[in-house]
């Protein structure tokens, strides 16, 4: 048995061996408990101090969504953001049941999360073995682009959570087609639907399935009879053309948003020194240059053993799905950043991430095809250790309170609320957005949207029309200069950046009118500042 298992050539025409289920076995051997228990792990390591950091910029855009009705998302999906406008009605969903607070902002990712690792055990196991998809699942709980992604009110969690489902599902609908399986098509129906659903999380999330057709036509080309992966390639390639025409409405929404959405990243890409270090260490490994040192060394060392030592082949597999699922989507966005417009960001190639986990733990599980599993079971915890103790201060980074670009809008907004507590009952009071630190085109509009109760019954001064009805992610407001109307108000703040004309500009035109300064907080880069008749 232990021969059939390990001795298999790469000219096999499985790409899903997995041995047939046995009724008789003990509970707790069965697949679905390591996979749980992964998936427990996972979010463990993901729910750890995620109340703790800050909000982000562009968590305050989740928020500036999610509040609005359904029919307002749609309207600002056609003008902004509508690459995350699926995201935004989930979490709209979501918030209409739980109270709002950084917690209940990321849970929905912490739980993707866990459900990405649980799967991808189940990957690892389907296209090498029970320990590799153990081991994979563990890694991937403990890389810092993973624990990030869990960290923050945005999509990135639930696009690896899709690729990974999207790549089991695949596998699944590969075997069943080759091996003639009745109703093999629904699993190509729900491969088009996966990939589809993704997609609208996610639009880059599309190119894993370009990745998909790079290993379908590798399995044609290396299976000693190739019929059954021929067939199971005509039905990817099917399932890939409905995938691609559900998707296509969204591509045209989004088509003329980027450069309202991706103005910051710039209008040339240069590939120099600071993207090859995004690439290579903040797309996976957060700022740890030696986790990166660690994981690309044992991804590749994985890749390269495994196809070369024949008692590892059996594994192969794995490692035509991840090479591609890694290499392909990097260099399709890496060549439109180059030839069109920048488009490459390293947050964008999340889903990638468990791919590199599944090369990592080719790894560190190696030995145990080779010698014993016992001997495996040591190196590869060993190998787990090592990589969560070198990935555990960049997860500490990530749930500090302080340290943060949003650490200021929490103190700031701490500070006013604890002065609008001390005010007389019946107060009126006005807020005065100014220009957001670091982003002076955009307005602290962004810190009440991710921290509403400071500023909870307060008249917004500069609005003209709110965000929901322009259909844009933040409101229509009034020029900078122009002098507000604060008639029946008791107290005006300002809350906002120093630049060379705001608060002065405010300040004159309030002194003018019978106002004065009654207090100035400086937090960091944003002036909190009070004005009294």
């Amino acid at each position: 048995m232990r021969r059939s298992l390990t001795t298999r050539d790469a000219g096999s025409d499985d790409v899903s061996d997995v041995p047939a289920s046995d009724t008789t076995r003990p509970a707790w051997r069965h697949p679905a408990v390591p996979a749980s228990l992964v998936g427990i792990a996972a979010f463990l390591v993901s729910f750890a101090g995620t109340w703790a950091a800050p909000a982000g910029i562009d968590e305050a855009a989740t928020m500036s969504s999610a509040r609005r009705s359904l029919p307002e998302l749609w309207h600002m999906a056609h003008n902004v953001d509508g690459v995350h406008s699926t995201y935004y009605a989930l979490m709209h969903l979501w918030l209409s049941v739980v109270p709002y607070d950084m917690l209940t902002l990321r849970l929905p990712s912490v739980i993707a999360s866990a459900v990405a690792a649980a799967l991808l055990v189940e990957l690892g196991r389907r296209v090498a073995d029970a320990p590799t998809g153990v081991v994979a699942g563990l890694v991937f709980a403990v890389l810092p682009r993973v624990t990030s992604a869990s960290g923050q009110g945005r999509s990135y969690a639930f696009s690896f959570t899709f690729a990974v489902l999207l790549t089991l599902v695949l596998v699944v609908a590969v075997q069943r087609t080759r091996d003639r399986v009745p109703r093999a098509w629904v699993w190509w129906l729900g491969y088009a639907l996966v990939a589809a659903v993704g997609s609208y999380f996610f639009l880059y999330s599309a190119l894993l399935v370009v990745a998909h057709g790079v290993t379908v036509l590798v399995w044609q080309l290396t299976r000693r009879r190739p019929a059954g992966i021929l067939r199971a390639g005509l039905w990817w390639l099917g399932a890939a053309a409905v995938a691609g025409l559900l998707v296509l409405p969204l591509v045209r929404m989004t088509s003329g948003q980027a450069d309202k959405q991706l103005y910051w990243i710039g209008t040339t890409f240069d590939f120099n020194r600071k993207v090859v270090q995004s690439i290579l260490v903040e797309q996976y490994f957060g700022d740890s240059e030696r986790l990166a040192l660690v994981g690309i060394v044992l991804a590749v060392v994985g890749v390269l053993v495994t196809v070369a030592v024949p008692r590892l082949r059996r594994r192969v597999r794995a490692v035509e799905l991840a090479v591609p699922a890694v290499v392909v989507p990097l260099v399709a966005v890496l060549a439109v950043s180059i030839l069109v417009k920048p488009l490459y960001n390293a947050r964008y190639l999340t889903f990638t991430t468990p791919f590199v986990a599944l090369a990592i733990a080719l790894a560190l599980t190696a030995f145990g095809a080779l010698l014993r599993w016992r001997l495996t079971l040591a190196l590869a915890t060993a190998g787990v250790v090592v990589i969560a103790l070198l990935a555990y201060p960049v997860i500490a980074a990530q749930r500090a309170p302080i340290g943060k670009t949003g650490t200021h809008w929490k103190m700031a907004t701490d500070h006013l609320a604890a002065e609008r507590a001390q005010e007389p009952a019946g107060s009126r009071d006005g807020i005065y957005y100014g220009p957001l630190p670091r982003h002076e085109i955009r307005t602290t509009e962004y810190v009440s949207s991710a921290y509403p109760d400071a500023f909870a019954g307060m008249r917004d001064l500069t609005l003209v029309r709110p965000a929901s009805e322009v259909g844009e992610l933040w409101a229509e407001r009034e020029p900078r200069d122009r002098e507000p109307d604060v008639s029946g108000l008791d107290r005006v703040w300002y809350l906002g950046a120093e630049t060379s004309s705001q608060p002065a500009t405010l300040t004159a035109q309030l002194e003018a009118d019978g106002w004065r300064v009654e207090s100035r907080k400086s937090v960091q880069t944003l002036e909190i500042i009070s004005y009294v008749r």
